[in-house]
């Protein structure tokens, strides 16, 4: 049961950030990977959050590695990194490199704070 609901759980994180990537796409918010990063984010503000609830093993499997799993996306922010290196778009690469990990670490460190 508790791998079935972990995979139902990571295909709504997946839908969600799916939804965050059309809904950047419609408000027109390009030059910057809008939607990656506030996925990224959030999942990392969540992860924090659900480990300081001191959850039973499988909720916390359930929210953090499945929602949070399907919803943060390692290899799409990677693939944007490498196409801003190709498009030679440094500034870029290193605003977000250092942001992404650098917010994304300071909201994972706020989720924890809020959750205790």
């Amino acid at each position: 049961m508790t791998v079935l609901l972990l995979g139902l759980s990571a295909g709504v994180g997946a839908v969600v950030r799916y939804l965050a990537t059309r809904l950047a796409d419609k408000l027109k918010l390009s030059g910057f990977p809008w939607a990656t990063f506030a996925v990224n984010v959030i999942g990392s503000f969540l992860i924090g959050f659900f480990f300081a609830q001191h959850l039973n093993s499988v909720s916390y499997k359930i929210l953090a590695t499945g929602f949070c799993g399907g919803l943060t996306t390692f290899s799409t922010f990677n693939f944007e990194l490498i196409d801003m290196l190709d498009k030679k778009k440094y500034a870029a690469f290193a605003r977000y490199f250092v942001l992404s990990y650098g917010v994304g670490f300071a909201a994972c460190l706020l989720g924890l704070f809020i959750g205790k």
